[in-house]
């Protein structure tokens, strides 16, 4: 059972993502509600059948400190669809950044983007613009909500009303 559930907060708002026994035993123990339901799943006991939750909301409000996206190899490459930025490729990836360090570049979200080892190299020392390589998607630092709806891959389509519309990014 790998089925994710999404966890919002008393007010709505997405607070996290948990498995499906966890979200059950939320909403048993009352503690969160059920909001929406698997329409292909159920969940049985010896005596009785339960729906299996998609989406549960808490019923006190969990103050949580700002949540950000942690800047890791995989999730750059998630932003990036794990696909070179220069040339589109899956195969070899790296990652690259823009403005190279040896000329002040940061180690950010908004410097690093997935390059494959032969345009990494090709590019060498130089911005996308000395290299003649240009960017695909310029770089950028997803939010937490951004980062649930788009690239975490576990999205189930009763999630899209809680997370909102997706944005153009450019």
């Amino acid at each position: 059972m790998g089925r994710k559930v999404l966890v919002l907060n008393q007010d709505y708002s997405a607070l996290s993502v948990c498995s499906v026994p966890k979200a059950f035993l939320l909403v048993y123990m009352n503690k969160a509600e059920l909001l929406a339901e698997s329409s292909t799943h159920v969940l049985r006991s010896v005596r009785e059948v339960f729906p299996m939750p998609t989406v549960i909301r808490l019923h006190r409000y969990v103050h949580l400190p700002y949540r950000g996206v942690m800047m890791t190899r995989q999730n750059i490459f998630k932003r990036d669809g794990n696909r070179c930025q220069y040339c589109g490729t899956s195969d070899d990836l790296t990652l690259d950044h823009v403005l190279p360090k040896s000329r002040g570049g940061k180690t950010n979200w908004d410097n690093l983007a997935t390059a494959c080892k032969r345009c990494n190299s090709r590019k060498g020392d130089y911005t996308p613009e000395e290299a003649n390589m240009p960017l695909r998607q310029r770089p950028f630092k997803p939010s937490f909500l951004m980062f649930l709806r788009d690239f975490s891959g576990v999205v189930d389509d009763g999630w899209l009303p809680y997370l909102g519309a997706k944005e153009a990014i450019y």
